[in-house]
C-alpha cells in the first residue's frame, strides 16, 4: 500500500479536521467564553490555516508539485474556513450576513475560473488573493479567542476584531472585483450576427434563389 507523502499528508489533516471535528469544537466549546478553552481553539485553527503553507513548502522543496495536488489543497483549504465561518455562526460569535459575503464571493469568483477555463484562458490567484485569505484567517482566529464580544464597542479587543473584519470584506470584494474585470478583460468579444458563419451561409443559399426569381420576372416580362 503506497504511504502518502508529506505535503498530502498535511491536507488530509485539514481534510479530517475541518469538516468533522473543527466545527463540533467550535459550537460546543466556545459558547462557555472560558480564556484558556479559546486561546487552544484559536491555536487548532490557526495549525490547521498553516498546514496549507507547509503543502506548498513541502512540495516545492521535495519536487513533489502536480497540478491534482494543488487543487486538493484549495479544495481542503476552502473548507476548513467554510466550516469554521459557519461554526462561529452556530456558535453566535460572528454575524450571519458576513459569513454570506465571505461564502458567496468565493462561489462567484469559483465560478469566474470554471468559465475562463471553458473560454481556453485561466485566471490565476493573485497575491492580493493570498494576503487576503491571510487576513481572513487571522480574523477567525481573533474571533475564536476574543472573550470580550459582549463587552461594549470601545473595548480595544472588539475594535481590533472589527478592523479585521472591515478588512476582509473590502479585500474579498476588491479580489472579487479585480477576478472579474479580469475575466471581462481576457474574455472574446462576441461573435456579429453579420458574421455569423450560419448567416452567411444561409444568405449563400438564398441569394442564388433570388437571383433566379429576377431572371423568371424578365422572361416573363419578354414572352408577354
Amino acid at each position: 500500500m503506497r504511504m502518502p507523502t508529506l505535503p498530502n499528508m498535511a491536507t488530509l489533516i485539514r481534510f479530517i479536521f475541518s469538516p468533522f471535528i473543527l466545527p463540533i469544537l467550535f459550537v460546543y466549546l466556545l459558547p462557555y467564553n472560558y480564556v484558556p478553552v479559546n486561546a487552544a481553539l484559536a491555536l487548532i485553527f490557526i495549525f490547521l490555516s498553516l498546514t496549507h503553507f507547509f503543502h506548498g513548502y513541502l512540495a516545492r522543496t521535495f519536487t513533489m508539485t502536480s497540478g491534482f495536488g494543488q487543487q486538493v489543497d484549495q479544495v481542503a483549504e476552502t473548507c476548513l474556513s467554510y466550516s469554521a465561518l459557519v461554526a462561529l455562526v452556530a456558535a453566535n460569535k460572528i454575524f450571519f450576513y458576513w459569513v454570506i459575503i465571505l461564502i458567496g464571493r468565493d462561489f462567484f469568483v469559483t465560478g469566474l475560473q470554471l468559465l475562463a477555463r471553458e473560454k481556453g484562458f485561466s485566471l490565476p490567484t493573485s497575491f492580493l488573493d493570498k494576503i487576503m485569505t491571510m487576513i481572513q484567517a487571522v480574523y477567525i482566529a481573533f474571533v475564536v479567542f476574543n472573550p470580550y464580544q459582549s463587552a461594549n464597542l470601545t473595548d480595544g479587543w472588539n475594535l481590533c476584531e472589527n478592523g479585521l473584519l472591515i478588512a476582509t470584506l473590502l479585500l474579498s470584494i476588491w479580489t472579487a472585483q479585480r477576478y472579474f474585470n479580469q475575466f471581462k478583460r481576457h474574455s472574446p468579444p462576441p461573435a456579429s450576427h453579420e458574421d455569423s458563419p450560419d448567416i452567411l451561409q444561409a444568405s449563400a443559399v438564398i441569394t442564388p434563389e433570388l437571383e433566379l426569381d429576377e431572371t423568371e420576372k424578365n422572361h416573363w416580362y419578354d414572352q408577354s
